[in-house]
C-alpha cells in the first residue's frame, strides 16, 4: 500500500536586529514580527512586516520572515516569491539560507524532489551541517525512493540535534519503506510514547503491524487512530484490510466504502484495484470508488478506476458513463463521447448525477443535475458537434424541464447557431428552472439582455 506522509518542517528563524536609528520604528515592527512568528501568530507576524515595509528601505532579512510566515500560513505561492524577492534583493544575507531552506519545502509540497533538493543542498552550501535542511534532503530522497541517501541525512541531522523530530520521524519511514518492520515498530513507537499526539506516527505503528501480520495489535491502533480522527481515511481503510485478510469479506467490503467517503484518493492504491479485480461481485464497490474520485474532483485517478474496470467489466453501464464523466471533466471531449454513447445505448436505468461543476466567469463550484444525455450533449458542443448538441439538449429538456444547466446549454448553443430569439428563450428557461443560474445569467449578458 502507499504511505505518503505528511511533513511539517519545524523552522526557527534566529534573524538579528542590526542598528539603523533612522529605520527604528521599523526594526521595531520588525522585533515585534519576529516574537509573533515564536508565538505562532502568523497573521500578526504579517501585519507587522508589512508595516515595516512602508516604513523603512526594504531589506532580505524582511522579505525572508515574511515569506516564513505566508508559507505557515500556507499561501505557498506568495511566500514562494518573497523567498525568490529577497534573493534577488541580497543573495548574500545572512539569512540567504533560510530562504532557500523555504523554497526547498516549497518544491517538496509541490512533489518537485529534484528542485527540493537543489533548494536544499544551497542552504547547506550556505550553512553547513544545517539540520533542516539535512532533513528537507533527506525526506527528498525518501520521495524519490532512495533510502540509503534519506538515511544519511535524516543521521547527519540528528547528529547535529539530538532530539531533532523530523529526522527520527524520517528513520522511521526508511524502515518502512525498507519493509523491516521490527525496527519500523521500534521507531513509531518511541515517537508515540513521545508525544502521544502524534497520530502519523500511530499510523505508522499501525500499519508496520499489519505488514509484519501482527493483525489483532493493528487492530487496537487503527481503532485508536480512528477515534483521534474521526475525518481520516487512513485507520478505516487499515480495519477494511485487517477485515480482508482474517476473511470477513463483508465487513471488510463495509469498511473500504467508508473510507472512500473519506478520501477515495488516498483509498484508492493498486492493491485495492487487484482486489476488486478479483471480486466481481464488488463491482458496485469499484464503481463507488470511481465516482467517489470523480465527486472529490481527482479526474485522472478516477479515469484510471474506470478505465480499470471497464478491463474487467467491459459493458458496465455506470463504467462507461463514469468514465465518459470522467474525460468530460479532464476536457477531453472528443475521448468522452464514445464511452457515453456506449452507456447509453445499453439502455440501463441509471441514477442521475448530482455534481458540481465550474462554470466559466463564475468563481466557485455550482451543483446540478445531469445524466448520461446531458454531458453527451455538452460533450457535442464543447467538441464543436453543435446539430448533435442540439438533438442532445432538446431530449433532456423535454424529459428534464427543470434542469436548468440543461437549458442553458440549449441557450448556448442555439447562440453558436445564430438562433438568438430562441437562444434568449433557453436562457429564460434556464432561470424559470434555477432563479440566478450564472450560466444563464452570462448567456443572457452575452446576448445583451436583462435577466
Amino acid at each position: 500500500m502507499k504511505r505518503r506522509p505528511l511533513l511539517i518542517g519545524v523552522v526557527v528563524l534566529l534573524l538579528g536586529v542590526g542598528a539603523a536609528c533612522g529605520a527604528f520604528v521599523a526594526w521595531a515592527q520588525f522585533d515585534l514580527a519576529v516574537g509573533s512568528f515564536e508565538r505562532g501568530d502568523y497573521d500578526g507576524a504579517i501585519a507587522h512586516l508589512e508595516k515595516a515595509i512602508k516604513e523603512a528601505p526594504d531589506s532580505a532579512r524582511v522579505r525572508i520572515l515574511l515569506g516564513w510566515s505566508l508559507y505557515k500560513r500556507g499561501e505557498a505561492a506568495r511566500a514562494k516569491a518573497e523567498f525568490e524577492r529577497a534573493l534577488r534583493m541580497d543573495p548574500s544575507d545572512p539569512n540567504a539560507f533560510y530562504a532557500h531552506e523555504g523554497l526547498g519545502w516549497i518544491a517538496y509540497g509541490a512533489g518537485d524532489h529534484d528542485r527540493a533538493m537543489a533548494a536544499f543542498g544551497e542552504s547547506l552550501r550556505l550553512k553547513p551541517g544545517y539540520h533542516n535542511a539535512h532533513d528537507g534532503l533527506g525526506w527528498s530522497y525518501l520521495g524519490k525512493r532512495d533510502l540509503v541517501r534519506a538515511e544519511a541525512n535524516f543521521k547527519t541531522a540528528l547528529a547535529q540535534v539530538p532530539d531533532d523530530h523530523d529526522a527520527q520521524w524520517g528513520l522511521a519511514f526508511v524502515a518502512y519503506h525498507r519493509g523491516d518492520w521490527a525496527q519500523a515498530i521500534e521507531r513509531f513507537r518511541e515517537l508515540v510514547r513521545r508525544d502521544d499526539r502524534d497520530t502519523l506516527s500511530r499510523s505508522g505503528l499501525g500499519w508496520s503491524h499489519y505488514f509484519k501480520g501482527d493483525y489483532p495489535v493493528a487492530r487496537q491502533i487503527f481503532l485508536d487512530l480512528a477515534r483521534r480522527e474521526p475525518t481520516w481515511a487512513d485507520p478505516l481503510a487499515g480495519l477494511a484490510w485487517i477485515a480482508e485478510r482474517q476473511g470477513r469479506p463483508d465487513e471488510a467490503k463495509a469498511g473500504f466504502r467508508k473510507a472512500i467517503e473519506k478520501s477515495a484518493a488516498y483509498v484508492a492504491t493498486p492493491d485495492l484495484r487487484k482486489l476488486l479485480a478479483g471480486r466481481p461481485e464488488w463491482v458496485d464497490l469499484w464503481r463507488d470508488l470511481g465516482w467517489a474520485l470523480y465527486h472529490q474532483r481527482a479526474f485522472l485517478q478516477s479515469e484510471a478506476e474506470f478505465r480499470a474496470l471497464l478491463e474487467r467489466h467491459p459493458n458496465d453501464p455506470d463504467g462507461l458513463r463514469g468514465l465518459g464523466y470522467a474525460l468530460y471533466a479532464l476536457k477531453r471531449y472528443r475521448e468522452a463521447i464514445a464511452p457515453l454513447q456506449r452507456s447509453l445505448a445499453t439502455r440501463a436505468d441509471l441514477p442521475v448525477v448530482r455534481e458540481r461543476v465550474e462554470i466559466p466567469g463564475v468563481a466557485g463550484l455550482h451543483v446540478i443535475v445531469s445524466d448520461t444525455a446531458a454531458t453527451l450533449a455538452w460533450t457535442h458542443y464543447h467538441a464543436g458537434d453543435l446539430p448533435d448538441a442540439l438533438k442532445h439538449f432538446r431530449e433532456v429538456t423535454r424529459r428534464h424541464p427543470d434542469w436548468a444547466d440543461s437549458w442553458s446549454g440549449l441557450g448556448w448553443t442555439l447562440f453558436k447557431l445564430g438562433d438568438r430569439k430562441e437562444s434568449e428563450r433557453a436562457f429564460r428557461r434556464s432561470l424559470e428552472a434555477q432563479p440566478n443560474y450564472p450560466d444563464a445569467l452570462n448567456g443572457l449578458q452575452t446576448l445583451g439582455r436583462r435577466s
